[in-house]
């Protein structure tokens, strides 16, 4: 009976740590992690990166859908400084991106103010940023987030699949 319930024991226990780690670490999508200084201040974005495996971003999406760029958890940026996003100045703090596909030529950046699982909730969108949308030279099968930053200029560079979506942005 004693080896029985030791057991048992150390089976609701290993279960337990292993549900943790899934949890904890997500599903095995690698973390990525990019910055720039624009307008002198500090702008991060970080996110999980899956794999296309063979998959086209472009064709995945509808029309008029939001993408919820990464894996595993929301992808978060992170600025301390305000920026200006076309006629949106976003204060300083912690936004979650979107990506919004009007069709297959057209997106938007979009920084929402609380995750959400499916789509951002419309009174959490702070700002649509029009972005543009081409072609990568080769594909890019892991997801690939980067900043970069020039003075009071930025941008963000979303590559995955054969897609490269691109905003631009400046400190306000």
């Amino acid at each position: 009976m004693g080896s029985r319930t030791n057991r048992t024991i150390f089976a609701g226990i290993f279960s337990f740590v292993l549900l943790a780690a899934v949890f904890t670490f997500g599903h095995g999508n690698e973390h990525g992690h990019v910055t720039a200084t624009v307008g002198g201040g500090t702008i991060s974005v970080d996110y999980h990166r899956p794999l296309a495996n063979g998959r086209d971003l472009l064709s995945m999406i509808k029309p008029g859908a939001y993408w919820r760029m990464g894996a595993d958890e929301a992808t978060t940026l992170t600025t301390d400084v305000d920026l200006q996003l076309g006629d949106t100045t976003v204060p300083k703090g912690e936004y979650v991106l979107w990506a919004h596909f009007e069709d297959s030529d057209n997106w938007s950046l979009t920084l929402a103010s609380a995750p959400s699982r499916r789509q951002p909730d419309p009174a959490t969108i702070v700002v649509e940023l029009p972005g543009s949308v081409s072609k990568t030279s080769s594909l890019v099968d892991m997801l690939t987030i980067d900043l970069t930053g020039q003075g009071n200029n930025g941008t963000l560079t979303v590559e995955w699949g054969t897609a490269r979506l691109t905003a631009d942005f400046t400190a306000a």
